[in-house]
């Protein structure tokens, strides 16, 4: 069975939180963590994350500048926003993110989302293919 790899950018707190709530269940494996965008391009690259699950708060840019730096930096990443507001998840949304999940949320509807994205084919898959 082919692990769904996962890249967390957020708080260090909230890391250790998504980090625990993909433990124990074998088709994830979290493959790195970072604080903020920075040197989020060469993570991906090198590490290759089927999902990205990241934290707005932590990114400190406008919504569409953080969709679309993920995005760039890793353009066959899945991606799960968390975001606190609708009105900022409705923006995610419209700007690229796969998922956007609110704080609330989160501990009931991450692994639901995460394999619903982890289903659907990457562009990897069908070009190997």
């Amino acid at each position: 069975m082919c692990k769904t790899t996962i890249l967390i950018v957020s708080s260090p707190p909230l890391s250790r939180i998504i980090e625990h709530l993909f433990r124990g269940w074998s088709e994830f494996e979290v493959v790195g963590t970072l604080t903020g965008l920075a040197g989020l391009g060469q993570q991906a690259e090198r590490l290759l994350p089927a999902l990205i699950v990241a934290d707005v708060k932590p990114v400190s840019v406008r919504i569409s500048r953080a969709v679309s730096s993920i995005k760039r930096s890793s353009p066959l990443s899945k991606l799960i926003l968390i975001c606190p507001v609708e009105d900022l998840a409705r923006v995610a949304r419209k700007c690229g993110a796969d998922a956007c999940l609110s704080d609330e949320k989160l501990a009931d509807h991450l692994l639901r989302a995460a394999r619903t994205l982890s289903d659907r084919p990457r562009l990897s898959d069908a070009v190997n293919q």
